[in-house]
């Protein structure tokens, strides 16, 4: 099992540029172990660079995580960068947003990952980052989007690389990893919140999956064929929105466009040009389509959508990201280096 999962590892770390720095996001559970270890099967200790955030959720549990990864860090001269968020920072900023603790995490945590990575490629060149979602992990993302009424780029699952984010074990299931660290004799830890029924995802990873498992046996397949459906459907959206609805720049760092053109489209065009202006602007994706689609159907003339806002005036249409005061204030710091 050990050698099915570092070959497919493998075969995603191959095609990156040769001296290419790897910047693995390490939780200490046991998929991001798995990756971070099959990665230093493969490639030299100069190259792998670890980062761990703890995102001040589970009081002493998260800093026993923190202390594991950086242990297991110093014992094999990895350099390890644990990233402190604030007790109650997550959920303030989740409350402010409107949004899950989930999703605020993530938000935290992506934004420590590119700025280490920011800081590396400054340093040492080319960095790539490398999180350990598996294909247990994008099936259960596809059920929930799919619960949230997603479009079709929601719906079309994630890809292995996007951007400065690379996903190796996208093709290996929870399984491959467990067996994979049994082999290995290789320790994680586990995070007492994944046995909370308070989160959607474990809802679904606890209740619905069995039951699908058990009364629906090839429901995997049919998701993963609609979420290949989906990607060709998103990638022909995307091509036409570009040629049917421009974004020029406007004050600030706002983007304009308008009023007539892009209410003369199609109500799919209107709404997916409404997301490819905020990912524009923002790398936030905790946009629900709903509110997107009252506004593209003009029943509102502005509405606040999380990481922008839209407003429609004097014949423009204008998209103003969200202030970012809050998010540069300092709420994250370094609290453990080992080299």
């Amino acid at each position: 099992m050990d050698g099915i999962l570092e070959k497919k590892v493998h075969a995603i770390l191959k095609t990156f540029p040769p001296n290419t720095i790897l910047l693995i996001a390490v939780s200490g559970g046991a998929d991001s172990m798995a990756l971070f270890c099959s990665c230093l099967t493969l490639l030299e200790n100069d190259k792998i660079f670890i980062l761990h955030v703890d995102h001040g959720l589970r009081g002493e549990e998260s800093r026993s995580d923190a202390e594991f990864v950086s242990s297991f860090c110093k014992e094999r001269n990895i350099p390890c960068t644990v990233v402190s968020i604030p007790q109650g920072e997550v959920a303030d900023f989740a409350k402010r947003r409107g949004t899950g603790i989930e999703a605020a995490a993530r938000f935290f945590r992506r934004r420590a990952l590119l700025r280490e990575a920011k800081r590396l490629e400054r340093e040492k060149g080319k960095t790539l980052i490398l999180t350990a979602h598996t294909k247990d992990d994008t099936l259960e993302l596809s059920i929930i989007r799919l619960l949230r009424g997603a479009g079709p780029a929601g719906l079309s699952g994630m890809p292995v690389k996007k951007g400065k984010f690379v996903r190796p074990l996208l093709e290996v299931t929870r399984t491959e990893v467990i067996s994979y660290l049994k082999d290995k004799n290789i320790q994680w830890r586990e995070d007492s919140t994944n046995k909370d029924d308070i989160f959607l995802r474990n809802k679904i990873r606890h209740h619905l999956i069995p039951f699908l498992d058990k009364n629906f046996p090839s429901w995997k397949k049919g998701l993963t064929g609609m979420a290949e459906t989906q990607l060709l459907a998103a990638e022909f959206l995307c091509n036409e929105v570009k040629n049917r609805v421009i974004w020029d720049p406007g004050l600030g760092n706002s983007l304009i466009t308008e009023e007539a053109v892009f209410f003369a489209q199609p109500q799919i065009i209107r709404e997916e040009a409404v997301f490819q202006g905020i990912n524009l602007l923002s790398s936030s994706r905790n946009v629900r389509r709903i509110v997107v689609r009252h506004f593209c159907l003009g029943e509102i003339n502005a509405c606040d959508l999380g990481p922008a806002r839209i407003s429609k005036k004097n014949g423009k249409i204008t998209l103003t990201p969200a202030k970012n005061d809050y998010f540069e204030s300092g709420v994250s710091r370094l609290i453990m280096k080992t080299n």
